[in-house]
């Protein structure tokens, strides 16, 4: 065989197992990629409250609302207020609580005792408040939240001053709560 035919035949073979050597590498080096599906968090609901709603209302009875409810949609689940209602009587916009009996006055009638109606009867009851209903108040996060509830529940607080005693709040959250809690 002539010399050149043999070395054309030597780089064709040389260039063949590198083409297969290159094949070969690419495949190992070939990155896969793992994709786990997660489900997106979901956020877990609130509780239901139960309430009782009487006085000048539609349809007076107990109504079970959604957590984070307030009096305006107590009323509404009511068929709402009639043309006798003091409408001045309810703050609306007041969170309401498990529980809770909001009275719709007419006007000049006596509320029974134990319903809501204005601002001083919806006030937090320390010794009842949900973690959520607790963050709701100004100051209050969830840690702070957490400390009230198990402090409560190792002793109940017997008066809302107990939240600085027991070195839950500084004074200057428990200025701006003061008069929005209670000590059932």
């Amino acid at each position: 065989m002539p010399r050149p035919l043999l070395i054309g035949i030597a780089i064709a073979l040389l260039v063949g197992v590198g083409l297969v050597g290159a094949r070969l590498n690419a495949g190992a080096r070939q990155e896969v990629a793992i994709v786990e599906d997660t489900p997106a968090p979901t956020r877990t609901p609130e509780p239901y409250l139960v309430v009782d709603v009487s006085g000048a209302v539609a349809h007076p009875g107990v109504y079970r609302l959604a957590g984070g409810s307030r009096v305006i949609d107590a009323l509404l689940a009511a068929g709402g207020m009639t043309g006798e209602a003091d409408l001045a009587a309810l703050n609306k916009a007041a969170p309401v609580r498990d529980g809770q009996r909001i009275y719709v006055p007419r006007p000049g009638e006596a509320v029974p005792p134990g319903s809501a109606t204005g601002e001083g009867q919806l006030k937090l009851d320390l010794n009842r408040a949900t973690v959520s209903e607790l963050e709701s108040l100004p100051g209050i996060g969830p840690a702070t939240a957490a400390r009230i509830v198990r402090s409560r529940n190792s002793r109940p607080f017997a008066r809302v001053e107990e939240l600085q005693t027991r070195g839950l709040v500084s004074a200057r959250v428990f200025g701006d709560i003061r008069d929005l809690i209670a000590a059932g």
